[in-house]
């Protein structure tokens, strides 16, 4: 069961049992993945964006978090460093009851597991593995672009991102969902079980979000592939996923098509597979009452699950000072 502390307004998903899917990991179950070597790491954060922001800002919001968990990773491998320095020049002698205390409240302070949620304005960006393919026209010709259904939309924007993959979008009716934390504060996680975690919540998510005042479970049912991502069939891609690692601290995250213009997606190749489409939950069902606030919190909910984290503490901003 999963805690949630209320900051502003809250909910909390349906238990259900994970759905199938066509490829299983190696190394990782659908199930709890892992779970919290530290205290710090024993709460999840979620800070759920409620009005569009341009992608650039978020990535902003994001890399704040980012350098502090960077900051923090660094004072702690500085100390520890000196530990072992004292050890060798003293002969093994180790720091006093006090002096441990001291150290204690300092690596206390270690920033929480974050998950920050997002619907954006248009925009689309490009992965690591597209950074040398794309050419100025085609940034122009996404840049031009015109939706079918939201006319009415900014322009989109184009923007270089570092994280795995390629081209991608992100626009008004997608959670995008991004996801701070030091792998190495959890047990036998590795990047490789993060991106199956996602995953696994993502089908979970799409299993289990609530709708309308009873909230009735979406019931999607939703697979993995040999491509990253989450489907509903080998054709039809309903969320995208890429991540980033600097020093186990992770970054970037999923995005979750709700209701947003797929004609965005549909008239260019996205992730680098021609042969493919995305689809939305609304398509999917087109009587769905779910909301990006269903699919953020509940994929938050289900990705606590799968980190062994039991406690998810939320909050609703329009946005946040970065400076």
């Amino acid at each position: 069961m999963i805690k949630v502390a209320r900051k502003q307004i809250l909910r909390a998903s349906t238990p259900c049992t994970p759905s199938w899917y066509v490829k299983h990991s190696s190394t990782c179950s659908s199930k709890t993945l892992t779970h919290p070597t530290e205290e710090s790491s024993k709460v999840l954060r979620h800070l759920e964006f409620i009005k569009p922001l341009q992608f650039q800002k978020g990535l902003q919001i994001q890399e704040k978090f980012v350098r502090a968990q960077l900051d923090m990773k660094a004072l702690e491998s500085k100390i520890r460093r000196k530990l072992d320095q004292l050890s060798v020049e003293t002969n093994g002698a180790s720091i006093n009851e006090h002096e441990q205390k001291i150290l204690g409240s300092i690596l206390d302070m270690k920033p929480n597991p974050i998950i920050l949620t997002f619907e954006f304005e248009p925009t689309y960006t490009g992965g690591k593995r597209s950074k040398k393919s794309l050419l100025d026209e085609d940034i122009r010709r996404f840049q031009n672009f015109i939706p079918k259904d939201q006319v009415k939309n900014k322009s989109p924007k184009f923007v270089q991102a570092e994280r795995g993959g390629q081209v991608t979008f992100h626009g008004p009716g997608q959670v995008v969902a991004y996801l701070i934390m030091d792998l190495k504060s959890f047990k036998n996680f590795p990047a490789k079980c993060l991106v199956s975690a996602i995953e696994d919540s993502t089908i979970d998510t799409l299993k289990c979000a609530p709708q309308g005042e009873d909230k009735t479970p979406l019931d999607l049912q939703a697979i993995k592939t040999k491509e990253t991502g989450v489907w509903v069939d080998e054709k039809n891609k309903i969320a995208s996923i890429g991540v980033h690692v600097r020093r186990s601290i992770t970054s970037h995250g999923v995005s979750i098509n709700v209701n947003p213009d797929l004609s965005y997606m549909n008239s260019f190749t996205m992730c680098g597979l021609p042969d493919t489409r995305a689809t939305s939950i609304h398509e999917q069902i087109q009587d769905s009452t779910c909301t990006t606030h269903d699919i953020a919190v509940t994929f938050v909910n289900k990705m606590a699950k799968k980190l062994g984290i039991t406690t998810v503490e939320r909050i609703q901003l329009d946005d946040i000072d970065v400076d």
